[in-house]
Formats: structure tokens, sequence, C-alpha cells
């Protein structure tokens, strides 16, 4: 199926926002003025054989708070580059995860971002840096 692109990002925010909660029950608490918040339940297929969320859990939800901060910024575009830095598993009683967004710096086409996601317990369990670029 053909999507459609955003013309901006007003509509791009509202496009993902419905995309992404639904795809992944992300909620989004605050977006604006290149920041986002967001968070999302740990739901059973979520978790290792540990009992701790998967990296690619963790990641998905970064990856999506930081797309949104760019955005709050006027960006239109996509997620070129992420790292991260893995620091520990989320507490195995934990039920919810959360992520904070932040641009570092914004260019004519390039947006560095940094986020970091805790577990709702409090425990830092990851770090990242991302670059987008405007379409």
């Amino acid at each position: 199926m053909l999507r459609m692109t955003p013309k901006n990002s007003e509509e791009a925010i509202r496009m993902g926002l419905e995309d992404i909660g639904g795809k992944y029950g992300i909620r989004f608490s605050r977006i604006e003025n290149g920041e986002a918040e967001a968070s999302a339940p740990l739901q059973p297929k979520d978790r290792n054989f540990y009992s701790v969320p998967y990296g690619a859990v963790l990641f998905n939800l970064a990856d999506n708070t930081a797309g949104m901060a760019y955005l709050s910024t006027g960006g239109n575009g996509v997620t070129v580059s992420g790292n991260v830095n893995y620091l520990r598993g989320a507490d195995p009683k934990a039920d919810e995860i959360h992520s904070r967004a932040k641009v570092i710096k914004r260019g004519r086409k390039l947006c560095f971002i940094s986020a970091e996601v805790e577990d709702n317990l409090g425990n830092l369990l990851s770090t990242y840096s991302f670059v987008f670029s405007d379409i």
C-alpha cells in the first residue's frame, strides 16, 4: 500500500501520532520546541527470557521520541543514523518505559538529537544520539 508523504512537520506529527500509537502503544505527553516525551507499556512479548525488554523495544521508543522532537522544530524527514548505549536491563517489575529527547543542534538539512530511556521505577536503561535529515 502506497502511503502519503506529509507536506510539512505539523502533518507529519499528526500522521506519526496516529501511526505510532496504533502500532506500538506509544503515548506522547509532550512535543514542543525541539523536545519530546513519551511512554509505552511493557508487555510480555516485549521481554526476553531474562524478563527484561528487548533492546529493539527501547530503541524503537527512543527513535520515535527523537523523531517527534525533530518534527517539532519544523523538520520533515527521516532518521539517518542512531547510536545507542545500553546501560542496564529494566527491572523485571517495571511495567512501562519512558523516553525523553532533545534537539542539540538544528542545521539546514541535518538535526542532531539526544535521547534516553528509563523504566517506570526510575532506572536509566539506555542513552542515544540520533541524526535526522530533511527530505
